[in-house]
């Protein structure tokens, strides 16, 4: 198994991914397949959209944000700067793994970039949070499955349960 710094200059010479690769990668091959190739439409006036922006600003306009570029961007940091606390929210009731895999990312950059062991807190609806582990071998895992996305067909799709909301699904089921 490769080391975490190992991992870092594979990457370097190609492809950097990010907090929103995990999460898609996690949400559907097809959107996954789409978001790495830079082909992933997403229609601003679509109600999920827009209700989750409307989210975004509410919960995250107060709070301090960490750029972990070039790796993504969290939803905002607490903590100290030895001990931070990476913090993403989620809108959805259901199907929370993605932002799962997205705060394992940033708990892996926030390690790769700066040496620091943060504590990542997945908010959920109704003022649950969840506690999300540090697994930095599942996310280098997620990186090479990432990077082979690159040079994959786009995959056939499967109905899944995301396919109901999913604001792409004209790729899929014209």
């Amino acid at each position: 198994m490769n080391s975490l710094n190992e991992v870092g200059k594979e990457m370097i010479n190609e492809y950097f991914p990010t907090g929103l690769d995990s999460f898609y990668l996690y949400s559907c091959p097809v959107l996954a397949w789409l978001w790495v190739h830079g082909q992933l439409v997403i229609p601003q006036r679509n109600e999920y959209i827009i209700s989750g922006r409307e989210l975004d600003k509410r919960r995250f306009s107060n709070k301090r944000s960490l750029d972990l570029s070039p790796y993504g961007k969290c939803d905002w940091v607490t903590g100290t700067q030895t001990e931070p606390v990476i913090h993403e929210g989620s809108r959805s009731k259901f199907h929370n793994e993605p932002k799962r895999a997205q705060l394992r990312h940033y708990l892996w950059a926030a390690k790769k970039l700066y040496n620091i062991d943060a504590t990542g807190l997945l908010h959920l609806r109704k003022g649950r949070v969840e506690v999300v582990e540090p697994d930095h071998e599942r996310v280098e895992d997620d990186h090479r499955r990432i990077i082979e996305l690159l040079d994959a067909p786009m995959p056939e799709p499967k109905r899944i349960p995301i396919c109901r909301g999913c604001t792409n699904k004209d790729w899929c089921w014209p």
